[in-house]
């Protein structure tokens, strides 16, 4: 095949959406949303009424209750039930964003533990992402403008070093797994201070806490915040149906490319 046809080929399999490459760095399944950070949006947002609307607000944090008792522990449970039935809308608000900085740093945990596998790690970096821009808003008044640009521009260099595998050479990065490691213990040494855990928080352990790690950001029985790989399924795991689509795709793009090339060899 002339390098041409290369070419043609490199270019049609970009536009399948398989050739890695930071233009798609959060484009993997839904890695820009984490449903955690979902369900504190509806929360604050109910809670932001005038009168507070308390049982739509609990209702969203009901369907993730299972989700946080697996992932942070009974005590993040205890404490939060405890704010919603106490109705104090400012420990409820605070309760969570505490619950967010936790689920950052879990994400941080698994996409360490999955720095081998590329793609494993891209998609725990960008749901750990997801839970950080939520979160943004929230640090205003606590950290200078520059401070919260520094952030964003870490999650690029976190992203940065993963490196990039490339396709068929072309577009490779070695990654840098020490500045990977170094750049999310600077994001969260910045985070966890201002959003600490509180009450019956503190020292909460994971139910989750030691299981095989399986799959990146797999859905748990309440949605889709990720968690335990183990406990969890589905999701993120591969479709045989789009699977065998794009095996297709790219076989016709394949042939096509043999096509023009014997075509003008004819000529």
């Amino acid at each position: 095949m002339k390098p041409k046809a290369i070419w043609l080929l490199l270019i049609s399999l970009s536009l399948l959406g398989l050739l890695p490459g930071t233009a798609g760095a959060y484009s993997y399944g839904n890695a820009n949303t984490e449903a955690l950070a979902e369900s504190f949006k509806v929360v604050a947002a109910k809670l932001a009424a005038e009168p507070p609307d308390w049982k739509s607000a609990q209702a969203a944090y009901e369907e993730r209750r299972a989700e946080i008792k697996l992932h942070f522990g009974a005590g993040v449970v205890t404490e939060l039930t405890s704010a919603f039935e106490a109705q104090d809308r400012d420990r409820v608000i605070a309760d969570m964003l505490a619950t967010l900085v936790l689920n950052i740093e879990r994400r941080f945990k698994y996409a360490q533990d999955s720095f081998a596998d590329y793609n494993q790690a891209k998609l725990l970096l960008a749901k750990s992402r997801a839970t950080y821009e939520t979160l943004k808003p929230y640090l205003t008044g606590k950290l200078a403008e520059t401070q919260i640009g520094e952030l964003d521009a870490d999650y690029e260099k976190a992203l940065g070093a993963l490196g990039n595998p490339g396709l068929f050479g072309a577009g490779k990065k070695e990654p840098d797994q020490a500045l990977f490691e170094r750049t999310l213990a600077e994001i969260d040494g910045a985070l966890s201070p201002l959003f600490p855990p509180q009450g019956a928080m503190i020292g909460s352990v994971p139910e989750d806490e030691g299981a095989a790690e399986a799959t990146p950001a797999a859905s748990s029985p309440a949605g889709t915040a990720g968690g335990s790989p183990s406990s969890q399924g589905g999701q993120d795991k591969t479709n045989p149906v789009v699977t065998i689509a794009v095996l297709g795709g790219v076989a016709v793009v394949a042939g096509l490319a043999v096509w023009a090339t014997r075509r003008r060899r004819s000529r």
